[in-house]
């Protein structure tokens, strides 16, 4: 069964590879944004990681 903390992993995986693809294009603006989105995209990954944890205490 997928989750969100797989959901999350294979939206980081996409986004680092879109990241990849604009620098090779020499989209520094795009780079930049995408690099943001990734920021995000693990803040949420370590939120989904410590809410599991918290659950898994209780």
């Amino acid at each position: 069964m997928v989750n969100r903390e797989d959901d999350l992993n294979e939206l980081a995986i996409n986004v680092t590879s879109a990241i990849a693809k604009a620098r090779q294009l020499n989209l520094p603006t795009s780079a930049y944004i995408l690099s943001m989105v990734l920021e995000e995209v693990s803040q949420a990954m370590k939120a989904a990681a410590g809410d599991r944890k918290n659950d898994s205490t209780r």
